[in-house]
């Protein structure tokens, strides 16, 4: 009869569109692929709660409304308590946050009282199951999961691949208009992520790491930069040009405020980035496919600098801009007077 009993709850529980716990102890019966057990949550609360469509132990917890670091938790505790016998948690509001509590079936008993609340502690004296020695664990547990790194949002170190366009920021000089789709942006990254706050729900890092990066400015039809003097020109070459573009590889060091929020996955990173010059050339290829590469210094600027920013899931790709904050060439250069660079890409 008891378990039947439970077969029935869980029924309703499941296929009721609203799940209300404003009287009665709700139950959730469930099988979690992730820890690889059947799980039974007892929850009682003031408000009701929308059952997920997919019953895990995250959605779950989360539809109660369990905050993030108490899911982790419960998840860790789940998956790694070592026991092959059902899991059962039993959560417990006091109107300022939740507790849970791990036990094996022989401990819990499904009296509707199981989960009253005296509000002196997170449960009543009759019915105390949280102990202090269990908190300490708990504190314990979670001091050696913050000082090994796990659960933090950002990962201590990580390689990237930009890939975007790039353009003049301001209006182009005669003969220095750019190909929008031909004129490229490529950089290889290696960040530095160190956490300086590792909240319940946002975690911020500084992000830092050398990247090479290559800005490709492909000019239109037959236009290239050429030398004359100590001055750059862009004028028409005289021939047919399948591509004509002005490589600037750089050196750039960026830097960054990560913002990681925990509920919607998603980051934002905000600053800075400064950038030495370690070549440039200029590259045709002629409509016959002959290519030509000739290296020089094009009168550019050695030293770049400017604002960042990105945007994205806290796992896959994400949006990146950059604004080159001073000219691409030298003061001096009067025929790329006020050329300031933009791109606009992907982080792969």
């Amino acid at each position: 009869m008891k378990k039947l009993h439970l077969a029935l709850l869980l029924i309703i529980s499941t296929l009721s569109v609203k799940a209300n716990f404003k009287s009665d102890t709700t139950i959730v019966e469930f099988t979690d692929k992730g820890v690889k057990k059947r799980v039974t949550v007892y929850t009682s609360s003031k408000q009701d709660f929308d059952l997920p469509k997919t019953l895990n132990l995250e959605n779950v917890l989360k539809s109660v409304g369990v905050d993030s670091l108490e899911r982790k938790k419960a998840i860790v505790l789940a998956g790694t308590d070592g026991s092959k016998q059902d899991t059962i948690l039993v959560l417990a509001r006091d109107g300022r946050d939740i507790k849970i509590v791990l036990r094996t079936p022989k401990e819990i008993t499904a009296r509707q009282d199981t989960l009253r609340n005296d509000k002196e502690d997170h449960w009543s004296k009759e019915n105390r199951v949280y102990k202090e020695e269990d908190r300490d664990d708990d504190d314990k547990d979670e001091a050696k999961k913050k000082k090994s790194g796990s659960g933090r949002f950002f990962s201590r170190s990580d390689f990237g691949l930009y890939i975007g366009l790039n353009n003049w920021a301001k209006g182009a000089t005669t003969g220095s208009e750019l190909n929008t789709w031909g004129a490229r942006y490529v950089a290889l990254s290696f960040q530095r992520n160190v956490t300086l706050i590792n909240g319940k729900q946002v975690d911020l890092a500084f992000t830092y790491g050398p990247e090479v990066a290559w800005n490709n400015f492909m000019f239109q039809e037959n236009n290239v930069a050429q030398m004359t003097g100590k001055q750059v020109v862009f004028k028409d070459f005289g021939q047919n040009l399948s591509k004509s573009k002005l490589v600037v590889p750089m050196l750039n060091l960026p830097m960054m405020l990560n913002f990681g929020f925990e509920e919607a996955k998603f980051r934002i990173g905000l600053g800075g980035y400064v950038g030495y010059r370690i070549g440039g050339y200029s590259k045709l290829k002629y409509a016959g496919g002959k290519k030509e590469k000739l290296k020089g210094s094009y009168g550019l600027e050695d030293i770049r600098y400017g604002l960042t920013a990105e945007f994205g899931k806290k796992k896959g790709s994400t949006l990146f801009v950059r604004y080159d904050m001073n000219e691409v060439f030298k003061t001096g250069q009067t025929n790329a007077k006020g050329l300031q660079a933009w791109s606009i890409g992907l982080r792969l």
